[in-house]
């Protein structure tokens, strides 16, 4: 999974497969988000990867959160989660909220 983040993380053009991130993310999430690099070991002649910190002492929860994340959605997208058809479903409801005898007006979403 660290691969696949680090893969999208090269991306330079917005668009799909890129990471987007918000504005308000400081310089020490980025350090950690990419405090770990690959490292290839023979053993018996078979390379053996394995993902170590950058620098000794290096803080790398950035990275840790970001791809349990990742592994959480790709789980609940294998599970049968279809996150667009569910994102057009709110958009639908949402746009048409009923309004009770009080004048309250009742969103739909939650039915």
């Amino acid at each position: 999974m660290k691969d696949a983040v680090y893969a999208r993380l090269r991306l330079t053009e917005p668009g799909p497969g890129a990471i987007h991130f918000p504005r308000r993310l400081d310089a020490d999430y980025f350090r950690q988000l990419t405090a770990e690099r690959v490292v290839t070991r023979f053993e018996r002649g078979r390379p053996i990867r394995s993902w170590q910190p950058k620098r000794d002492g290096e803080r790398n929860e950035g990275l840790d959160t970001f791809v349990y994340a990742h592994a959480a959605l790709h789980g609940l997208i294998s599970m049968g989660l279809r996150l667009n058809e569910e994102v057009e479903g709110v958009g639908i409801r949402a746009a048409a909220p009923a309004r009770d005898a009080k004048g309250v007006i009742r969103s739909a979403w939650m039915k």
